[in-house]
């Protein structure tokens, strides 16, 4: 047989395998003899960089190319199938396909399918794979119909990652079904319920059903007038989180309207391209601590109120001694009352505590896992850049950069939450070891920047070390982060001792003292302007845009909480372009 035929030439490692093939011994003959129509097909074919595979004539023998290749694995169909008659190269799907290409080579019409599920026998076993085909006829040089194309695309992988994908997904919304705080997803559009956990739903007093797909005010008319609607549409508008603690709201529980208080974060929620879609509500019930503050509030001014009449009763009249006595008395029966429901509420609280710390920690691990699959699916389908179109790619690039912030968001939520719920433990501090251990980490940013770093001695104080090493890591973090292009950092870290007489004006520490640690963290950075030095300290307040400076928006705000809860203050100074001083006071 002569092995050099043109048609075959160029077509790769199935150009060479189908020259070298013995057709002398196949029913097809050898190249020389076949029509033209087929020589012209088998050379299309090969040189295609899209997988195809043909059968030809009445035994349906089959040709196939290099991009078809890969999909028949080893140890299985390559390269046995060529030459091979289609019921036998395909025998385990012909049950199914065989039908279809019959009826084609009998004169039916073209068939396509997408992810259709075959099984396959490849790679030494046998198993199952996705493919998006199609069927078409081929005409033989008479015009008759004596073969089938096959044109098609394994999406096995694709399949199965999205299946793992809306697993994930599925196992996401389960988390939230079961976390232990009220938790919706409001739409855009008409304000809709999109998802209410149980704690939610019994926090307004409906059911799930009441709420999933419905309007706020439809769902819940009695909000009307109250302004959430409002505030819900202000988030959307302006990308804007909105926090506020013991709020009051007004609900119909049980067919009576009821005025509970909560502590609720509305925080916006991005679509795929970092479009805002709606809003994620996270609440909790503080009403039992509300109503007893104020009951105690109530009976301390009551008490108030009687020992001054007691005194107006003693001056004029001593013998109506023993009647104030007796109402003295009951005032103090009521007060041990009211001090019983205190522990009660002391009680409530540190079971809340309990329930942050646990909700916590299944955060910190169950939340962070489907935000990995997520991941780790789109790395799966980015492998597969061969079978994606760009537009599928730059998808699957956006989901990666979204999962990677919103994994970023969840640790620093949780930090910021878990702060209310530590017990301080105050003990001397040296804030030398904490800068220590601080640049420790930064080790590797400060070599790639090429950054001085200049620490003067710094005094001992009493506090928390864990939250006073959180403030030095976010505030020297951000000297770090916030750096102009063009400029080599330099930091300085130090300290003094002064007295409160020197505490600038718009300073108020959260306790007394007489005198006060000061500490300066100044940078040569990009600066900000000065008129946005109180909102740099709140919750999700950013000045650049994420794709800037990388960050949510909650360090500076975790300073603040520690600083506070230590009686201390935090403020800054900046000029734009020429960098920030940050000043950290802790009283003595």
């Amino acid at each position: 047989m002569d092995n050099s035929y043109p048609f075959l030439a160029g077509g790769g490692e199935m150009g060479e395998l189908t020259q070298g093939y013995n057709w002398s011994a196949n029913a097809l003959g050898t190249p020389d003899t076949w029509p033209k129509s087929l020589r012209t097909l088998v050379n299309m074919m090969l040189t295609s960089r899209f997988p195809m595979l043909i059968f030809w004539g009445r035994d349906l023998i089959t040709f196939y190319n290099d991009a078809f290749r890969p999909s028949l694995g080893n140890n299985g169909k390559h390269p046995s199938s060529l030459g091979q008659p289609g019921h036998i190269s395909w025998a385990e799907s012909w049950p199914w396909i065989g039908p279809m290409i019959h009826n084609i080579m009998n004169g039916g019409d073209a068939v396509w399918f997408e992810d259709q599920k075959l099984p396959i026998y490849r790679e030494g076993t046998m198993g199952f794979a996705y493919w998006t085909y199609s069927f078409s006829p081929l005409t033989d040089d008479d015009g008759s119909v004596n073969g089938i194309l096959v044109t098609c695309t394994e999406t096995t992988q694709a399949v199965l990652s999205r299946e793992k994908l809306e697993q994930s997904q599925q196992e996401m919304l389960s988390f939230f079904e079961q976390a232990p705080v009220a938790v919706a997803v409001i739409s855009k559009e008409n304000l809709t319920f999109r998802i209410a956990n149980p704690f939610y739903s019994e926090l307004v007093g409906r059911s799930p059903d009441q709420l999933i797909g419905k309007a706020l005010l439809e769902a819940l008319p009695e909000l009307n007038g109250q302004g959430f609607d409002d505030l819900l549409d202000n988030v959307i508008d302006t990308g804007k989180p909105f926090s506020a603690s013991e709020q009051a709201v007004t609900l119909l529980i049980n067919n009576t309207l009821e005025t509970i208080y909560v502590n609720f974060i509305y925080q916006p929620f991005y679509g795929i391209d970092d479009v805002i879609t709606g809003v994620i509500v996270v609440a909790t019930d503080v009403t039992p601590l509300v109503k007893t503050r104020k009951r105690i509030q109530e009976s301390e001014d009551r008490y108030r109120q009687l020992s001054l009449e007691l005194e107006q009763k003693v001056q004029l009249r001593t013998e109506e001694l023993a009647h104030i006595n007796q109402e003295l008395m009951a005032a103090n029966e009521e007060y041990a009352a009211i001090n019983e429901e205190l522990q009660e509420s002391n009680n409530l609280l540190h079971l809340s505590n309990d329930n942050l710390r646990q909700f916590a920690y299944v955060a910190s691990h169950d939340l962070q896992e489907p935000l990995r699959k997520i991941q780790q699916f789109g790395s799966l389908l980015l492998m597969q850049k061969a079978d994606l179109s760009q537009e599928c790619q730059l998808y699957v690039e956006r989901m990666q950069q979204s999962a990677s912030r919103m994994s970023s968001l969840i640790k620093d939520l949780l930090n910021f939450a878990i702060l209310s719920s530590q017990q301080l433990r105050f003990e001397p501090v040296d804030l030398n070891l904490i800068v220590k251990r601080v640049l420790s980490t930064f080790e590797l940013s400060v070599k790639e920047t090429q950054a001085t770093i200049r620490v003067s001695s710094l005094p001992t104080v009493s506090g928390d070390e864990t939250q006073l090493e959180q403030v030095f890591q976010n505030l020297i973090g951000n000297a770090l982060k916030f750096r102009k292009p063009d400029r080599k950092p330099e930091i300085i870290v130090r300290g003094s001792l002064i007295r409160v007489s020197a505490l600038p004006a718009h300073v108020s520490p959260a306790r007394n003292a007489d005198k006060y640690v000061q500490v300066e963290i100044r940078d040569n950075g990009i600066g900000f302007e000065e008129k946005h030095l109180e909102r740099i300290f709140q919750v999700f307040q950013r000045l650049h845009g994420k794709h800037e400076f990388a960050g949510t928006g909650i360090g500076l705000a975790i300073c603040e909480r520690v600083v506070t809860y230590h009686g201390g203050a935090i403020t800054a100074a900046s000029t734009v372009g020429e960098g920030s001083t940050f000043y950290v006071f802790l009283p003595v």
